[in-house]
């Protein structure tokens, strides 16, 4: 069930320590809760588990981090599956380096990668949900 509570979805997330059974479960969540709303990224803090897990670009992030961002600014209108009626005119980050731990070919791995452009975008705006930030903390807010 998808989370609207502003003070639920402000709370910063603790690492994952789950095992994997509790981590599919919770991924299943996320993503028949992400695919009914037509999201395309969602952050386990939306359906109410405050955990470092967040799904977007079809990846599975679980414990990230970030590496670097570039220091070239663009904006964008953001909108949130949280915040609904809500666009956001927001300024990120042109690039974002994270690393991450993922699950591929049912094993562990650790990955570090960058994100350009909208995937960019989307990523910021997930892992902005980690820590207990919405859209309307990164720029104008117009209500629909």
């Amino acid at each position: 069930m998808l989370i609207f509570d502003k003070k639920v979805l402000r709370t910063p997330s603790s690492p994952w320590t789950g095992t994997d059974e509790e981590l599919e479960k919770l991924v299943d969540d996320m993503g028949e809760t992400m695919e009914k709303h037509k999201g395309i990224g969602i952050s386990a803090i939306q359906i109410g588990v405050p955990v470092r897990v967040f799904l977007a670009e079809y990846k599975l992030f679980v414990n990230p981090q970030v590496i670097n961002l570039s220091p070239y600014k663009k904006k964008h209108w953001e909108q949130c599956l949280s915040c609904p009626n809500l666009n956001v005119r927001t300024s990120r980050h042109h690039s974002i380096t994270m690393k991450y731990d993922t699950i591929e070919n049912g094993k562990w791995i650790s990955k570090e990668e960058t994100f350009k452009d909208f995937s960019a975008v989307v990523v910021q705006h997930e892992y902005d949900h980690l820590n207990g930030f919405l859209i309307e903390d990164r720029g104008k807010a117009y209500y629909a």
